[in-house]
Order: C-alpha cells, then sequence, then structure tokens
C-alpha cells in the first residue's frame, strides 16, 4: 500500500466531513432562509422539474417549470406557460446555459451551477439570462414575504475587463447587472401588458437596477438589498424599498421576474450563478443594518493572488457631485458581527483609496473611500491574516459607513475634500465569506450531489 496516497486521501475525506459539519452548523443557525435556485439536481439541459425547450418565449432557448419543491408547480398564464428561465436575447439568440455539475458555489458541497455562456454570432461580449420569469410574485410561491429584505446568490464570471482601481470605476463601467421586475394587482383592473401588473410588470413602470462591480476570477458573493441603484428611465436616486411609500408593498415580496447580464466586455464572457437565497435581517444576530450607504453589497476572494475585495453601492446622496463623498471602514471575525460588538471585531487594512492622499493622515491604512465622488460604486481590497488550518470556516464582515462632515480630508485632489455629510446610519452591514473552500479537491469517492441543500448567509 502506498501509506502517502492513503494518507493523502483519509486527509481529504476528513477536510470534505468537516466542510459538511461546520455548514450544517450554520444551516441550523439560519433556517429561516428561503430557497429559490440552488442548481442541486441537474446535469447539461437537464434540470430536476424543469424542462428544456429550444423555444421557450420569443424565440429563445431555456427551461419552462413543471414542478418544484421549493417553488411549487408551473402554470399557464397569459403570456404562456411559467416560471421560466431564458436566454434573455437582446441582441439575438446569442446566450446559451446549462447546469455545470463542475463547478459551485463555496457556500454549498452539493449539485453544480447554473453556466451562462456566448455561441457564435454575439458582436459586443456579454451573457444576458432571464434567472427567473413568473406570472406572479416571489410571496405568492411562499419564497418571500413582507419580511424578506435580503437575496444571497454566488456569482463567478469569465472575460470582464479588469478594474483599473488607481483610476476611477465610472458608473459606465458597471460590470454586472441584476434587473429586477415587480408586480401586483389592483382590485377591478384588468391586466392586459407590460405596466398593468401581473401576470406582467406593475402597476406602473416597477424595473430596477442592482449595479456591481467586480472582477473575473473569484466566485463572489452578492447580498442583493432592498435598494436597489436604479429605476427605468428615471434620474432621481432611488429609495430603500421604493414601493413601500407609494403602494405600502415590499420589494422582494412583490419581486416576479430578474435577469443577471455581463454587461459589454472586449473579450468572450460567461457566468456561473448558483445558491440563490431569500432571507430576512431579522432572522440574524444583527437585524437592523445599514440599508442607505451601503447596498448591494458583495465580497470575494481571488485565490490567486489571495487578495480579499469587497465593494457596494452608497445610496445616501440626492446628487453626487464634488461634495458627494463619504468614508468606511471594513472588520471581520470568525464569529457573526453585530452592532454591539462591532468594535471589538478585527479591522481590515483596505489597500485602495485608503492612503493619506485619500483619507488624510490620522485614518490611512484604517479607512476609504470611493474612487471617484460623482459615482455611487465603492470598491477596496485588502489581506487577511488567515492560516491554512482556518480553510473551511466562514469569514464574517461588517461594513460600517463612518463619514463625518469635513472630515477625512485627503491631501490630493479629488479626495482633498470633507465628507459630504454625516453617515446616514448608525448600523453596520454583514456579509459573509467561505475561507478557501473552492480550492478543496473533493474525493471521487465520496457523493457530490444531495437531494437538499441548505443556506450559508450573513
Amino acid at each position: 500500500m502506498d501509506v502517502s496516497k492513503f494518507l493523502y486521501s483519509l486527509l481529504n475525506k476528513f477536510i470534505y466531513l468537516t466542510l459538511i459539519f461546520l455548514i450544517s452548523v450554520s444551516n441550523v443557525l439560519l433556517s429561516h432562509a428561503s430557497v429559490l435556485l440552488d442548481f442541486n439536481q441537474g446535469q447539461n439541459t437537464h434540470l430536476s422539474g424543469w424542462d428544456w425547450q429550444d423555444d421557450v418565449a420569443y424565440g429563445n432557448e431555456g427551461w419552462v417549470l413543471r414542478g418544484d419543491p421549493n417553488v411549487g408547480l408551473g402554470e399557464k398564464f397569459k403570456w404562456g406557460r411559467g416560471p421560466l428561465s431564458f436566454d434573455k436575447g437582446d441582441t439575438g439568440p446569442y446566450n446559451t446555459a446549462f447546469i455545470d455539475v463542475n463547478r459551485r458555489a463555496p457556500s454549498t458541497l452539493f449539485g453544480g451551477s447554473l453556466r451562462v455562456v456566448e455561441t457564435e454570432g454575439i458582436v459586443n461580449h456579454h451573457v444576458n439570462w432571464w434567472v427567473w420569469y413568473d406570472g406572479k410574485p416571489l410571496s405568492h410561491r411562499n419564497v418571500t414575504n413582507d419580511r424578506t429584505n435580503r437575496m444571497s446568490l454566488y456569482i463567478k464570471t469569465t472575460g470582464v475587463d479588469p478594474i483599473q482601481v488607481e483610476g476611477g470605476v465610472d458608473f459606465s463601467n458597471v460590470r454586472f447587472h441584476l434587473g429586477t421586475y415587480l408586480c401586483w394587482n389592483i382590485e377591478g383592473q384588468v391586466a392586459y401588458g407590460s405596466g398593468d401588473g401581473c401576470p406582467y410588470e406593475g402597476p406602473g413602470n416597477q424595473h430596477y437596477y442592482h449595479y456591481f462591480t467586480f472582477d473575473s476570477g473569484a466566485w463572489v458573493h452578492l447580498l442583493v438589498d432592498q435598494h436597489p441603484q436604479h429605476l427605468r428611465g428615471q434620474k432621481y436616486t432611488v429609495k430603500n424599498n421604493p414601493v413601500y411609500e407609494s403602494d405600502q408593498k415590499n420589494y422582494f415580496s412583490q419581486l416576479n421576474q430578474m435577469y443577471m447580464s455581463v454587461q459589454h466586455q472586449q473579450n468572450e464572457t460567461s457566468m456561473n450563478i448558483d445558491e440563490i437565497h431569500f432571507y430576512s435581517t431579522l432572522d440574524t444576530p444583527t437585524p437592523m443594518q445599514n440599508e442607505e450607504s451601503i447596498t448591494s453589497l458583495w465580497v470575494g476572494h481571488w485565490q490567486a493572488e489571495d487578495e480579499w475585495r469587497l465593494g457596494f453601492s452608497d445610496m445616501s446622496f440626492k446628487t453626487y457631485n464634488t461634495q458627494s463623498i463619504g468614508t468606511y471602514q471594513v472588520k471581520w471575525s470568525f464569529t457573526p458581527i453585530t452592532n454591539e460588538n462591532y468594535e471589538t471585531a478585527n479591522l481590515v487594512i483596505p489597500k485602495l483609496f485608503s492612503k493619506k492622499e485619500h483619507v488624510g493622515e490620522e485614518y490611512q491604512g484604517t479607512r476609504f473611500r470611493r474612487s471617484n465622488r460623482w459615482k455611487q460604486t465603492a470598491y477596496t481590497s485588502f489581506d487577511l491574516p488567515l492560516e491554512e488550518s482556518d480553510k473551511g470556516k466562514l469569514i464574517y464582515f461588517a461594513v460600517k459607513d463612518v463619514s463625518e462632515l469635513g472630515e477625512h480630508v485627503g491631501s490630493q485632489y479629488p479626495w482633498n475634500y470633507g465628507d459630504g455629510h454625516n453617515s446616514p446610519s448608525t448600523f453596520i452591514k454583514t456579509i459573509d465569506y467561505p475561507y478557501g473552500v473552492a480550492q478543496q479537491e473533493f474525493p471521487q469517492d465520496l457523493p457530490v450531489e444531495s437531494p437538499s441543500d441548505g443556506c450559508l448567509v450573513p
């Protein structure tokens, strides 16, 4: 017997079972999350409970739901059978998708992910897919309710143009779009088309956008909240939970359609999507969080560089100009970070937009600012003092807006202005990420699929 091979196999099995235990513990603690799609039961174009068709809608290929334990049965709407998941086809039928069993999010040990790729004929490189297209809100499928305020998912892209970090990131250079549509019905009114209500969009204009800017090369954990970055056709800043004040509705409760898109790039693109879950922060250790200046939060670990990257959108300014500048701080821990224990968590040392010229001498290396005062995007990178023995552990992060009117004046233009206002919230925003899991090679003699899978969320 080759003792070294035996010991290596034994070590792999130990790591595998340890990861199962850690994820299982997390699932017990966070059992209130609801699964929309986890892509655990499928391969290629086969997806359990769904039928693949060459023309599910508008001449585009994709899946139509028969029935699934998480979301119920498919049904017929005025526009056809649904729910659907299919090629968005804005520039022609140049995308296709399949269940990729070779790639899965680091938050799960089972199944595969949805992989969307370009096909021949595409001119402007991008992938674009209706991930969920339904004729009724997710609350009618018992996936969300009026308490739901988070959608958690993992994304990995290829072909995205590298971010020019020190040169600033323009709004037009956002790499990833998540577009949402909401619907509900008004009593006594019939819906004939878009804008009229379910099974279409509406009433009125209910198409929103969440923007993310991150590089290819890593699984990125996205936390979509109820504060989108844009409403179709509008120039003003969108409010948090935008349909509540006007219609007493809640954003995720009325969500009925969404697509995901890598925006036009110079090279061929693809994206893998996995583990789409919904939950409420009211069911977590940190129920109250910053929903104004830290929105569309994401974090990822680029293993090749052993570098962490994190970003979000600051939606707290009514307009964006030379005075619209804020300052932020990040902390991390092996245990959940709350508003109460934030001060005792480990300080992240940001590598970008955190020097004397950005935040002033007193705060250099401890806080960071946005790369462009005229834009909402915040972005930085950092290293963490993690050991080999920490692989498989869940790393908890918290971001805090520490802006103070007139403070954090940098020594160099364009950061030589003080903060444009005080932080609109004293609360933190939380997110997590499983360290090193994607680096593991799972033993071939252990199962890689399971009929169910839990949620790993903050």
